[in-house]
């Protein structure tokens, strides 16, 4: 109830909850745009009321949050409501999405970018079957949409990355490639995803090669969230 006041919202149970029409973000009314898809309100509930990925937990106050698999802007709207000052990028590369991020974070400083993200630069195809934020890609040589560096992505906000949440169905087994860039992350919320027979068991033993430490768990059927810092000392 009190993340939804913070928002300017009602809420008391799932059951009852409808996406609301506009929220507040550090006293500004936002409208929000949106597909109609359930994902919408799973998303929305995620980011805004149960705060999922943990903003204002453990986290001093970042100055550099970086938005990868960003849908249609509900965690870059929620935490651009908590830290007013933070530099904030977003990534989607869905082209179904990208016109409702742009809308929904209008006015409020932050950058969009309509790519995905990996280990290199490339290209990649789309998979968009269901909600929008199931979507999966794949890399391809004649794919449509750009895929940008993680070391691109932490040129242009002249990182470090402070906070990057991650949420990209299952591009995260490409992007954990990216070797020493990710020296540059100091703190990671991410959804990790099983298929193509990974385990969770793989994710810890890579988030640790890569030098987090992970401080919190929720796992699910195939998938689950994970919250990590990097470790002190290179533990």
């Amino acid at each position: 109830m009190l993340n939804a006041r913070r928002f300017g919202i009602w809420f008391a149970r799932n059951k009852w909850f409808s996406l609301p029409k506009r929220i507040w973000i550090n006293n500004r009314e936002q409208v929000l745009s949106h597909p109609g898809e359930i994902g919408v309100t799973n998303d929305f509930l995620a980011c805004m009321i149960w705060n999922d990925y943990g903003l204002r937990v453990n986290l001093p106050a970042p100055k550099t949050i970086v938005d990868i698999g960003a849908n249609i802007g509900l965690f870059s709207l929620a935490a651009r409501g908590t830290y007013s000052n933070a530099r904030i990028h977003a990534y989607e590369p869905n082209p179904r999405a990208v016109p409702y991020l742009r809308e929904n974070t209008k006015g409020l400083d932050i950058e969009i970018f309509d790519e995905a993200v990996g280990s290199t630069d490339g290209f990649v195809s789309i998979d968009d079957q269901g909600d929008s934020n199931q979507a999966t890609t794949q890399s391809k040589e004649n794919g449509s949409i750009r895929q940008v560096a993680l070391s691109t992505v932490i040129s242009r906000i002249a990182g470090p990355i402070d906070l990057l949440k991650l949420d990209c169905e299952g591009a995260e087994w490409e992007l954990f490639n990216a070797g020493e860039c990710w020296n540059s992350i100091r703190h990671l919320r991410m959804e990790y995803h099983l298929g193509n027979s990974h385990t969770f068991a793989e994710v810890a033993t890579t988030l640790r090669r890569l030098g987090f430490g992970i401080t919190r768990h929720r796992p699910n059927t195939n998938f689950g969230l994970v919250w990590a810092s990097r470790l002190s000392g290179g533990e």
